[in-house]
C-alpha cells in the first residue's frame, strides 16, 4: 500500500510544480505580449523555427504589403470609370487600362510587375512629366488578388487594392514620392 501512496504523492508533487510553472510563465509572459500569429515577441524578436514578421500574413494581406500601402493614398475601387477593367489575365494590361491614361508632356512611364506570392500580383506604375501646373509625377500602386484558385483554365485577376502617390514639380511642394498635395 505505501507504494501506491509513494507513487500517487509524486504525481500530485509533479501537477502542483507544473501548475506553479505555469502561473509563473503567465506572470511573467502575459497573452498580450507574444502574438503567435506572427511568430514574435512585443518587441518583434522572431521566436526559433517561425515565419519572420515581414513574411506572415494579416487578414489574408502580408506584413510586408501593409506597410508599403501606408506609403500611398487609398483610392476607392468605386472610383475606377470602367469595371469592366477590374478584371483579366495580365495584371499589367488591368493596371495600365484603369490607371495608365494619364496625359504627359514628354515624361516617361515605367511599369513594373511583381509577384510576392502565387495569389499574389501588384503592378506599379510611375508617371512622369504629367501634364499639371503643380504635380510633376504619380505613381500608382495597384494589387491583384485571384478570382478563382482553379487550374483548369488560365488565372484570372482582379483589382483588390489601388494606392497613389504624387511628385511635385520644383517650387510647388515635396521632391519626392508622397501623398501630401501639391501646392
Amino acid at each position: 500500500m505505501s507504494g501506491k501512496f509513494g507513487i500517487s504523492l509524486l504525481v500530485l508533487v509533479s501537477m502542483t510544480l507544473s501548475l506553479g510553472a505555469c502561473s509563473y510563465i503567465r506572470e511573467q509572459y502575459p497573452r498580450s505580449a507574444i502574438n503567435p500569429a506572427i511568430g514574435s515577441d512585443i518587441n518583434n524578436t522572431p521566436k526559433p523555427g517561425l515565419q519572420s514578421p515581414t513574411t506572415q500574413v494579416s487578414q489574408g494581406i502580408p506584413v510586408s504589403a501593409e506597410a508599403e500601402r501606408e506609403k500611398y493614398k487609398t483610392i476607392p475601387l468605386t472610383n475606377i470609370k470602367d469595371a469592366k477593367s477590374l478584371k483579366g489575365s495580365d495584371p499589367q494590361a488591368i493596371a495600365l487600362a484603369a490607371f495608365g491614361n494619364i496625359e504627359s508632356e514628354g515624361g516617361s512611364r515605367d511599369v513594373r510587375v511583381e509577384y510576392p506570392q502565387p495569389d499574389r500580383a501588384v503592378v506599379i506604375i510611375t508617371q512622369t512629366g504629367v501634364a499639371d501646373d503643380s504635380v510633376g509625377g504619380i505613381k500608382y500602386r495597384v494589387e491583384f488578388a485571384p478570382t478563382s484558385p482553379s487550374a483548369q483554365k488560365p488565372q484570372e485577376w482582379t483589382i483588390a487594392w489601388v494606392g497613389s502617390q504624387v511628385k511635385c514639380r520644383v517650387g510647388r511642394g515635396h521632391q519626392d514620392w508622397s501623398t501630401e498635395i501639391c501646392q
